[in-house]
């Protein structure tokens, strides 16, 4: 929607809260890997019943540590 189209404009998908399946896309990893990764990261947050990884905290530590 129009949010997309906004953070298009911006270049900025950077701070996103993203759905463990949209994780899952962007680094081609399982599911079990990026909830590992995530946790290891700090980068969980659950809000209510959702479960987001914060994707620059996540794709950070990723790249700290296998980089």
């Amino acid at each position: 929607g129009a949010t997309n189209m906004y953070k298009k404009e911006t270049g900025s998908i950077q701070g996103d809260l993203v759905t463990l399946n949209q994780m899952c896309e962007v680094t081609n990893l399982g599911s079990s890997t990026v909830r590992r990764l995530a946790s290891e990261a700090a980068a969980v947050r659950k809000i209510g019943k959702s479960y987001r990884i914060n994707r620059r905290i996540f794709l950070d530590y990723v790249e700290k540590i296998y980089g």
